[in-house]
């Protein structure tokens, strides 16, 4: 039976401005004593980041924004990214704030965007740094939940051999489902390391996902499926997931360097609609060494 390995205590960050719920071993932090509906200073700006940066994805509750104040927020961190791909039944543009994009689900919905774990846009040549996602109106019967998985852990939690293998090796990453099924645009494909470093944490990343990870490039086709869904299911365990439930105006921010998630969609005909915005990056991602 694998265990999972130990890891050097952690030093606890000391924050001055908020406080920091440590939800999960691995990944998620609840995020206290802040209002987004108001201006941030600069040492709240800086703690969020640090927050985020530690936890991989961090939660802020009853926080009733405008879209102003989540495109001030944003800002904060750098420039909106805006969506790679046209307007989908569930996922579109908000008139005046290009970088917000409404989705909407309800008992007419087909389908839901996120139902497999997932790197928010990682089939674009710089994927966004963070994703905020403000959920205004969750399922009054329960249901609707995201997971979130510490990609870093289930790099870490590879066999040395496994590692060996992927070292120097990069992946091809199309554009999902959505770009298809109703004619949004021509499908992206980029080529990405199947393994990153991130850039603040130093950590090794696990840079692949079943949602638009196609193949392993240089290796045969049968050899890249075999690989990759052995890494899909080492991914899926438990060991490194949280399961996030929302309350209306809940307040989720990931980062896509670091986390996937999935969206679990056990609410239909009932009603999950939101607003979300991403951080544009400056950079592609870094092969680790």
């Amino acid at each position: 039976m694998a265990t999972i390995q130990a890891e050097k205590p952690k030093a606890k960050t000391a924050y001055e401005t908020i406080t920091v719920t440590q939800l999960s071993p691995h990944v998620g932090a609840e995020i206290g004593n802040i209002d987004l509906t108001k201006p941030l200073n600069p040492t709240q700006v800086k703690e969020v980041r640090a927050a985020i940066t530690a936890h991989g994805v961090i939660f802020f509750r009853e926080q009733p924004i405008s879209f102003e104040d989540h495109d001030r927020f944003v800002r904060y961190f750098g420039e909106p990214h805006e969506h790679i791909g046209g307007d989908y039944t569930a996922s579109k543009r908000v008139p005046n704030y290009p970088g917000i994009r409404q989705q909407y689900f309800d008992g007419n919905s087909k389908r839901v965007a996120g139902e497999d774990w997932h790197s928010d846009q990682s089939y674009g040549d710089k994927p966004p740094t963070y994703s905020i996602l403000h959920q205004e109106i969750v399922p009054t019967d329960g249901g609707g939940d995201t997971m979130f998985m510490s990609c870093s852990k289930a790099y870490d939690e590879l066999s040395d051999t496994m590692k060996d293998y992927l070292r120097g090796k990069t992946v091809t990453h199309m554009g999902g489902k959505s770009f298809d099924a109703e004619g949004a645009g021509k499908r992206p494909e980029v080529v990405h390391p199947a393994v990153t470093v991130h850039p603040e944490s130093g950590r090794k990343v696990l840079f692949v996902n079943p949602s638009f990870t196609s193949h392993i490039n240089g290796v045969p086709k049968a050899e890249s499926k075999a690989v990759l869904a052995y890494l899909y299911e080492h991914m899926r365990k438990p060991n490194w997931h949280m399961r996030f439930h929302w309350r209306n105006h809940s307040i989720a921010m990931w980062d896509n360097r670091a986390v996937q998630h999935m969206a679990i969609w056990d609410y239909w005909p009932q009603v999950r609609s939101g607003y979300r915005m991403f951080l544009k990056n400056d950079d592609a991602p870094v092969m680790a060494d």
